[in-house]
């Protein structure tokens, strides 16, 4: 069985940027009428995986930091399993999804190095969005304890653990960012890596690997949301973060560092 489309996918090292490449024109790509729709981010870290629902393959040997999909399945709950290479199943979970659904699966390591692989499933807001603004959903998907991500030398999520996200809508730009331990400005577990967002698209940022292995690294993945009605607000802050005592001042500052 050859292996599912990539979608939109880009991996960065600290060193380098993160650049959004390939699309699927559409609004929302995969999207099926009384289906869930899927995609699956393959965050381990030096590994290739076989991906199946009830059994059946999906796809076969999907590399590190690829976007396998979109897969549309029935609603109800769906096992999925991923092996390895040599055929052993790294993980099996269920996922529960009602019609209509969009996510992002991400198979990805823990906070702790050495525990098992994890599987995580992102919604993907796909609400309407102007060309001139960015949707940006950030994820701690690596196996390193709570960090702040630091957005053009600002702290804009503070205290984001593994497993949690957060939203943003921003002006189309290109922006500078780094990850730190919470409350602190060093070491810096990820970047300054230049990121480039794409307008009236959803922009979903993985932070995935782990520091011990230099495995530190960047997934992207770009879906093209509608375009219609009235422009939103410059920001949306949203997710399941432990931000909340950052609101307040990311709101008032916001303002100014992105326009």
């Amino acid at each position: 069985m050859s292996k599912s489309p990539l979608l939109r996918t880009a991996a960065a090292t600290c060193a380098l940027s993160v650049v959004m490449v390939g699309a699927a024109a559409g609004a929302p790509a995969g999207a099926q009428e009384g289906k869930v729709t899927l995609y699956v981010v393959q965050a381990l870290p030096g590994e290739e995986v076989d991906i199946s629902v009830d059994g059946e393959v999906l796809a076969e040997d999907v590399e590190t930091a690829e976007i396998a999909g979109p897969f549309t399945v029935s609603p109800g709950e769906k096992t999925w399993a991923f092996a390895d290479s040599d055929g052993e199943v790294i993980i099996e979970n269920t996922v529960n999804g009602s019609a209509g659904d969009n996510s992002d699966v991400v198979l990805h390591l823990p906070s702790a190095t050495g525990d098992d692989p994890v599987l995580t499933v992102f919604d993907n807001d796909l609400s309407a969005v102007p060309e001139d603004k960015a949707a940006v959903n950030v994820a701690h998907t690596a196996a390193v304890p709570p960090a702040d991500i630091v957005v053009d030398d600002e702290v804009l999520f503070a205290n984001v653990a593994n497993g949690e996200s957060l939203s943003l809508v921003v002006p189309v730009d290109t922006y500078t960012v780094e990850i730190v331990p919470t409350g602190e400005s060093e070491p810096v577990l990820l970047g300054p890596l230049d990121l480039a967002v794409e307008g009236g698209s959803l922009n979903r940022v993985f932070a995935v690997g782990t520091p011990e292995t230099d495995t530190m690294n960047v997934v992207t993945h770009v879906i093209d949301v509608e375009d219609e009605g009235s422009g939103k607000p410059d920001v949306v802050n949203t997710g399941t973060g432990g931000q909340a005592v950052m609101l307040a001042r990311v709101a008032d500052s916001l303002s100014g560092l992105w326009h």
